[in-house]
């Protein structure tokens, strides 16, 4: 039956707890000498909940040191447990993507019969499912129910999961190649586990590394480079130090023309320092100075598409019903970053959303069901608002498909750039 509408902040009972968040030192020099850039004091982790705390105060942070950005404090252990237990469609490769990245491993001849591939920060194993079935694979991740998803999701011989701290493992096998696409910026210690993968690796290992860079941070997304799924946001300089000073040589560079991806190749560097034999007075953690040039360069541009995103969610009527179609991260940050939910105390809300580990629940008091209830609402006082960003084009085409005027179709963007 499909639920009522509700009005915003209907929910009392969310509470914050300051064991979600822990502070760090910078994760590029390790010192802490930082300033805020951006701060959201009253983030949300998705649904409600009477039990489980779920807010936190958000801070993005720059380095006077070495020009690194990132969030401080971070999640804590606890807080990705909250995080993840909902997040399970929020992340992910397109298959497009998949494919991309093994055509640039094989051109490397790095996917060599028998050769042994480890996945760090594997998650639920989705690309070493795509992987040739001859090249042998390890997925590693920290969290054991995700392994045990993955051990599930993908078998075979040539298959293993193993669930073990990112920082800390041990494997004594020879690894010919680590692949790490997309996952440094969300770790809390990105140089710990650099450090660590260097210890287990052979002269001949190989390592794949892809992030978000500072430099091609402009997109009219209002989530943007700044994001609050990154926990550090890496610039060419800051990545260059995390790997150098941790061991790799970096040898390969490749820059996506297509969305924000910078993927490097590196080979273990001889002699391997470890932290106690690094001399502190030798510039290695030294950033870019123009990084702050550049980081202020995005803020102009970002603040700049978030007044175009407030324009456009200024047209949606403040009276009446409204459906917002996405129950996540860019819902939460419609709450925070602009004044459509406050400037309307009026409007009633319904949330729709694919995810079944969120329907049935709330958002601030927001009922969330299932998208295919498009098809039971009353249009004449009701506005559909797609709160997406790469998914609108398809939603836009589903609602259409399901009866809903395309007068009642309320887009932010008017063009999507991939990601």
């Amino acid at each position: 039956m499909l639920a009522g509408f509700a009005p915003i902040d209907s929910f009392p009972h969310n509470r914050r707890d300051p064991d979600l968040m822990m502070r760090r030192d910078c994760p590029v020099c390790r010192l802490r000498h930082e300033d805020v850039v951006v701060e959201f004091p009253d983030f949300q982790f998705f649904t409600d909940s009477a039990e489980q705390p779920k807010i936190v105060h958000i801070q993005q942070v720059h380095c006077r040191h070495c020009h690194a950005y990132y969030m401080n404090p971070c999640y804590s252990p606890e807080g990705f447990a909250v995080l993840f237990a909902q997040a399970g469609m929020t992340y992910g490769a397109s298959e497009m993507r998949k494919q991309e990245q093994l055509g640039w491993l094989r051109a490397r001849d790095l996917l060599r019969p028998g050769s042994l591939l480890m996945d760090v920060g594997c998650y639920t194993g989705d690309f070493i499912s795509v992987l040739p079935d001859e090249v042998k694979a390890v997925g590693v991740d920290i969290d054991p129910a995700i392994i045990e998803r993955a051990r599930k999701a993908v078998t075979g011989p040539n298959r293993r999961f193993l669930a073990a701290d990112l920082t800390g493992f041990s494997f004594d096998e020879r690894v010919d190649t680590f692949t790490m696409f997309h996952v440094l910026e969300h770790l809390p210690h990105p140089r710990a586990v650099l450090e660590q993968l260097r210890r287990i690796a052979r002269p001949e290992t190989r390592l794949v590394v892809e992030v978000p860079l500072l430099e091609k941070g402009k997109t009219n997304d209002i989530n943007g480079y700044l994001t609050v799924s990154h926990l550090t946001h890496f610039s060419l300089r800051t990545l260059e130090i995390c790997l150098e000073t941790e061991g790799w040589q970096i040898v390969d560079r490749t820059d996506q023309p297509d969305y924000n991806g910078y993927r490097v190749l590196a080979k273990p560097a001889d002699p391997f320092r470890s932290d106690d034999d690094k001399d502190p007075r030798q510039p290695y953690n030294r950033g870019d100075a123009g990084d702050l040039d550049r980081l202020h360069d995005y803020l102009i541009h970002w603040y700049r598409q978030r007044d175009k995103a407030e324009e456009r969610l200024d047209a949606v009527p403040p009276a009446g019903r409204c459906v917002l179609w996405g129950a996540g991260f860019h819902t939460e940050l419609i709450y925070n970053l602009t004044r459509f939910f406050s400037n309307s105390p009026e409007r009633r809300y319904l949330l729709v959303d694919s995810d079944p580990t969120k329907q049935g629940r709330t958002w601030r008091g927001v009922p969330i069901v299932d998208s295919s209830e498009l098809e039971n609402l009353d249009w004449t006082q009701t506005n559909l608002l797609l709160s997406s960003y790469g998914s609108q084009e398809v939603m836009t085409n589903l609602a259409l498909e399901m009866g809903v005027p395309e007068e009642k179709i309320f887009r932010i963007y008017d063009t999507i750039r991939r990601y």
